[in-house]
This record gives structure tokens, C-alpha cells and sequence, in this order.
């Protein structure tokens, strides 16, 4: 293989974690995650899509690892589904519990599971875009008995801030007016331009490019 040729070695995937979440107006909220689980309580993050709901999640789990017995549970894998019937821990973790909505069968497993860690008294947190789309009144019932944590989308001031970090994360030198031409022209969605900025981080560093406005072009014109 050539040296044109030789990959780089990318930096490893970023790991969510409380201090690497660009919180915005969340503050209070990051902070209730953070520090003030109380245990045997339920909790039910809602949010849009790509509005940093699995992040938190993720550090959530890793920060009740530390101190008590934890299991994760992601639903939009269908087949953790049968994980719902299993799950025995101080703290569940469940992320989009909205996947389940609609299936009769995947309504019942979360319904018995509630009913199961509320008689054990173990501490739940969900997270999704509420609990509306459900069709089991008693799981609606049940849902709302989480203290509800709202989070509130990301001003442009935030977006700014979440591309610099990235960046910086990735060690890839950010061009002159790449954060303004990526806000004026992509989704002001924190989840999506995420994606959008760790992409074109690892192309930058594999081609050993500065994440310049051209690159951006070229992901943007190659999508369109």
C-alpha cells in the first residue's frame, strides 16, 4: 500500500459523558441527571429526535454504574425488546421508549416491567418523545407516574458551541467561518449536525485536510 494510500489511525468513538454534553438552557436538567436521582424514583427525559436524549442517557448509565448495579436497555433494537422481561438492577436505563408505541406486545412487556421495578423499588430512567403515542391507558397511566425532565432545543449560540467542541475533540483544525456556513446551511437539529461535524472531522483528519469550508461543500453538494 502506498503512503497516499495509508489510512490514518481515527481517534476513537466520542464517549457521552455528562461534561462533553452541550447543555444550553439544560443546565438545571443535566444537573438532575447528574446529581439528583434519588433512588427507587422513575424519571422520563423527553425530547425530539437528536436532541442529546441517548447522550445523556449513556452518562447517566455510566455514572450509576459507579455506585450501584445498572442495565441498559436500548429499544430502538428490536431485539432488547426481550430484555424488558429480564432486567434486574438498582437503576434501569431504557432509551427510546417511544419504539415501542403501537405493538401491543411491546406495550405489555414495559407495562409488566414497570409494575415489576415499582414492587422492587428500582430506580428507572426513560427516555422519549413522551408518552401520547402509547395506546395502553394503564402504561400511559403508569408512564406519567416519572417525573418529567423536558429538554429544550439548543440556541444557535449552543450549535456553535457543540461544532467547536466536536472538533476540538477530534483534534482537526476548524477553518475561517465554517461554524457560520454550517449553521446557514444544515439542520439546526444538535443530533444530525453532530453526525454531520464527526463526519467530516474523520474525513478531515484521513485526509489530512483542515475542516474548511470546501470540505463542507463537498459533503453538502455530494448529499444533495
Amino acid at each position: 500500500m502506498s503512503r497516499a494510500q495509508m489510512p490514518l489511525a481515527l481517534k476513537p468513538p466520542r464517549r457521552p459523558r455528562f461534561d462533553n454534553f452541550v447543555a444550553g438552557d439544560n443546565g438545571a436538567l443535566v444537573a438532575t441527571l447528574k446529581s439528583g436521582l434519588e433512588p427507587g424514583q422513575w424519571y422520563f427525559l423527553a425530547g425530539p429526535s437528536g436532541s442529546g436524549r441517548s447522550h445523556l442517557l449513556s452518562a447517566v448509565f455510566v455514572d450509576r454504574s459507579r455506585h450501584a448495579s445498572a442495565q441498559f436497555i436500548a429499544l430502538a433494537d428490536r431485539r432488547q425488546w426481550a430484555l424488558l422481561e429480564q432486567a434486574d438492577a438498582e437503576w434501569i436505563v431504557i432509551d427510546d421508549i417511544d419504539h415501542l408505541a403501537g405493538d401491543g406486545a411491546g406495550e405489555l412487556a414495559l407495562f409488566n416491567a414497570l409494575n415489576r421495578w415499582r414492587a422492587e423499588r428500582t430506580g428507572v430512567v426513560m427516555s422519549g418523545h413522551g408518552r401520547d403515542r402509547f395506546e395502553l391507558p394503564d402504561l400511559r397511566s403508569r408512564l406519567g407516574q416519572a417525573t418529567r425532565l423536558t429538554l429544550n432545543p439548543l440556541e444557535e449560540r449552543d450549535l456553535a458551541d457543540l461544532i467547536i467542541r466536536l472538533a476540538a475533540e477530534h483534534e482537526v483544525p476548524l477553518g475561517r467561518g465554517v461554524v457560520d456556513y454550517l449553521l446557514s446551511r444544515t439542520t439546526r437539529n444538535a443530533g444530525q449536525l453532530a453526525r454531520l461535524v464527526n463526519h467530516l472531522a474523520d474525513r478531515a483528519l484521513s485526509e489530512r485536510r483542515t475542516l474548511s469550508i470546501p470540505l463542507v461543500r463537498e459533503r453538502l453538494d455530494a448529499g444533495s
